[in-house]
This record gives structure tokens, sequence and C-alpha cells, in this order.
């Protein structure tokens, strides 16, 4: 969800999935893709691997950090021309993601925190 909203701009749902810090990091790459009128095209094919690396709690903040390895086909264009990426190429990514929540707060989410590209 967090990578498609991503690729579609969809700020407004981002908000919802992301620590702060994260939504300033991800809207300002948003608005500069949308200055620069690239359009970014992204199919998640699926999870490959997935594992928790760390699992910590640090007064009333847990957080996991979560190691994935997913196929995706992701391409940027400008004016309909591929600028980056292969629109008929599955690639592996692999990333390692933090996801933090405050014990306190009664709702169940967790919120990305930091998100490290292999």
């Amino acid at each position: 969800t967090i990578l498609t909203s991503f690729a579609n701009g969809d700020l407004k749902n981002l908000k919802s999935l992301l620590t702060a810090s994260m939504n300033n990091n991800f809207s300002g790459a948003i608005e500069s893709r949308n200055k620069e009128k690239i359009k970014s095209e992204f199919t998640f094919i699926g999870i490959k691997e997935s594992s928790v690396e760390k699992y910590e709690k640090v007064r009333d903040e847990l957080s996991a950090t979560v190691k994935f390895v997913a196929e995706v086909i992701s391409v940027k264009k400008k004016d309909d021309k591929v600028v980056e990426g292969n629109p008929d190429k599955i690639k592996f990514v692999t990333d390692v993601w933090k996801f933090t929540r405050n014990i306190n707060n009664k709702s169940p989410n967790w919120y990305l925190a930091e998100i490290i590209s292999k």
C-alpha cells in the first residue's frame, strides 16, 4: 500500500501509514516529481521473502525492523518517454523497513519510520 500510494502520489493515504518525518520525506519526493512532470508507474508483483531483523521497546515506543525482498515493476516517465526503469522487466528489490508504534496509542496501527535500501 505504501509503495503504490507513493507511486500514485496519494498523500492522504500515505499520511495514515507513515511517521511525520517519513511523511515529510515522501511528500517532498512527490512534490519534486510533480514539479519535474515525472510520472511514476509501479506494479507490485509480490513479496518473495520477509524476515523480522530486529524488535525492540524503548520507553513507550515499540519498533520492528523487517527485511523485504519484493518483485516489482517500476518506471518513471517524462513526456511519455521512459527516463528510469523498464516497463517489461520485473526486478527484485531488497529493503529494510523500520515500523514504530507507541504502546499508549489506542490505535493498533504501526507506522513506517525508516527505509534502508540494499
